[in-house]
């Protein structure tokens, strides 16, 4: 009985062995692509504070001050969305010395407004430095199409699997195997704009600029198995 029971799990493993070393013939890789050019709806702007000097309390709280103002001028113009970004204090060097410090506060501003974010930056810019302008499309923008460029994607898997099933004289093909991917929206760098001196006009211009456009791209790879004469 005993000898029985330590044959019975080498005969059960047996016909999996065999399945996993059974080779596998006709699968092909492919991969297929497309493409849509999307109307950019989304502005975004970075601008930042920045002192020198060797007093690290006065920088800070010149900084301070000076992006609060900024960020409670923002809030009250409907439709910006405001964020304070990275807080930077670095030593200033001369001949390998620390002659001074320098203290920098980023925030960034996003609107569907393009009009009214520009006026508003034009603004700002009186007590930040404006650090870059670009635009991108919003994720409501990126939904509305990123699903038809899934199926066109899909599509031309399909007809190029059909493709070379049918040069290589198959009947069938199946999907083994299948990704997706989706590079999402990215911002389209507009301008970067030259900085602002700190004893700038309190209102500059508006800031004119085109939206233009964003390519949204997915790629679908994958492996079929062909089958049938």
């Amino acid at each position: 009985m005993s000898r029985l029971i330590r044959i019975l799990p080498l005969l059960l493993i047996l016909p999996l062995l065999a399945n996993a070393a059974e080779p596998v013939y006709d699968r092909v890789s492919l991969t297929e692509s497309a493409s849509a050019e999307v109307q950019n709806d989304l502005m975004v702007a970075t601008l930042f504070a920045q002192r020198e000097g060797e007093d690290t309390l006065r920088l800070a709280d010149a900084v301070n001050r000076a992006v609060t103002q900024a960020v409670e001028q923002a809030r009250q113009v409907p439709g910006i969305e405001v964020s304070t970004l990275d807080y930077r204090t670095q030593p200033i060097y001369h001949k390998g010395r620390i002659t001074a410090w320098r203290v920098t506060q980023t925030i960034r501003l996003r609107s569907a407004d393009s009009k009214r974010l520009g006026k508003l930056l034009g603004a700002l810019q009186g007590r930040l430095q404006l650090q870059s302008v670009g635009y991108q499309i919003s994720e409501k923008q990126h939904r509305r199409h990123i699903d038809e460029v899934i199926r066109k994607a899909l599509a031309r898997f399909r007809q190029r699997a059909d493709l070379v099933a049918q040069a290589l004289g198959k009947r069938h093909w199946r999907l083994v195997r299948l990704s997706v991917n989706d590079g999402g929206a990215r911002p389209v760098p507009v301008m970067r704009a030259k900085m602002m001196m700190a004893d700038a006009p309190m209102e500059a211009a508006p800031v004119a600029l085109a939206p233009g456009t964003t390519r949204i791209r997915v790629s679908v790879s994958g492996e079929i198995e062909l089958s049938g004469r």
